[in-house]
């Protein structure tokens, strides 16, 4: 069986070899194409007011600001922002941190002058 195999691909290589060898290439002998000259000026007819302004609103950009899908992937994105903001608030030392005394927010380091008892977490600050 794999006689036969060897057999076929040497006779196809011989072939192909052969066919190659009896091509001519003629490309070189032959005189270039004349090149059509497409360059010619073609007259333009003067378009009235109304016509002008007819080609322009046909030509003229949809406003795809209004449409369904542009309106949900503008909310997306908005989404997403949003999103991304809340993580990076959530991402924020709250109750981890001592600095915060069990406040929801940090609270203002006033002068030792100025410093008041809180109540709720029962500090001077």
């Amino acid at each position: 069986m794999q006689n036969r195999w060897k057999l076929f691909y040497a006779l196809v290589a011989l072939v192909w070899s052969l066919s190659a060898k009896g091509q001519e290439n003629t490309k070189g002998d032959r005189a270039p194409e004349p090149i059509a000259e497409t360059t010619t000026k073609t007259s333009t007819v003067p378009l009235s007011r109304a016509q002008k302004r007819r080609q322009r609103l046909m030509f003229k950009k949809p406003n795809v600001k209004r449409t369904a899908r542009y309106e949900y992937y503008k909310r997306m994105e908005l989404v997403a922002r949003e999103k991304q903001k809340m993580l990076r608030m959530m991402a924020k030392p709250q109750y981890s941190d001592f600095a915060y005394f069990g406040h929801k927010r940090k609270p203002r380091r006033h002068l030792p002058y100025a410093m008041r008892y809180c109540k709720e977490c029962g500090i001077r600050h």
